[in-house]
């Protein structure tokens, strides 16, 4: 996460600054703010008030999903037209972007020796890797709206690769013993 900062800037100026401009200031700037600032914000209320988180914690949840609901309406909503014209040309690959991570996910921590438990999240975090940022980035600091496509696209596929590993895998039990990592 704290790479991030100063990584996507980076990453953004080196390889798409030739492409459409690319704000690097502003990508740091945003990135702390919808990154790291409620990462500190979280962390610091659970250390101030844990009480109150705890009493929020039930509904969080629901605020997740919500949330996911209202990102992928905006984000497809604003470039509906290119992603339409793209077709299964953009839908295919940005699909097994995140489905390819999921299994990456799993199989790089399996073979590094996690138990199942571990395997699983990694899978769900790999093929939910933030999509609405990415969006957020190339409306707020890349000018071109064609650089908003692909994040759009991919927000819809992680919202829906992640939502069906996480549901499959709670109705399917962890094994014993297959749940410790090897030490």
């Amino acid at each position: 996460t704290i790479g991030a900062i100063v990584m996507t800037p980076f990453l953004c100026q080196k390889f798409l600054g030739t492409v459409v401009p690319v704000d690097a200031l502003g990508i740091v700037i945003s990135t702390l703010q919808v990154v790291l600032g409620p990462i500190i914000f979280g962390m610091g209320a659970n250390v101030i008030a844990p009480k109150v988180v705890k009493k929020f914690t039930p509904v969080l949840p629901l605020i997740g999903v919500s949330s996911t609901c209202l990102l992928v309406a905006s984000s497809v909503g604003q470039v509906a037209g290119p992603i339409k014209a793209a077709g299964l040309a953009l839908q295919i690959p940005v699909f097994l972007l995140h489905f390819l991570g999921g299994i990456c996910g799993y199989w790089i921590a399996r073979f590094l020796g996690f138990g199942e438990t571990t395997c699983r999240t990694m899978a769900i975090e790999t093929s939910m890797k933030s999509s609405a940022f990415g969006f957020l980035l190339a409306k707020l600091h890349m000018g071109a709206e064609a650089a908003r496509v692909p994040s759009a696209v991919s927000v819809v596929w992680m919202a829906l690769t992640g939502s069906t590993l996480a549901v499959i895998w709670r109705f399917i039990p962890v094994p014993k013993g297959k749940d410790e990592d090897k030490k």
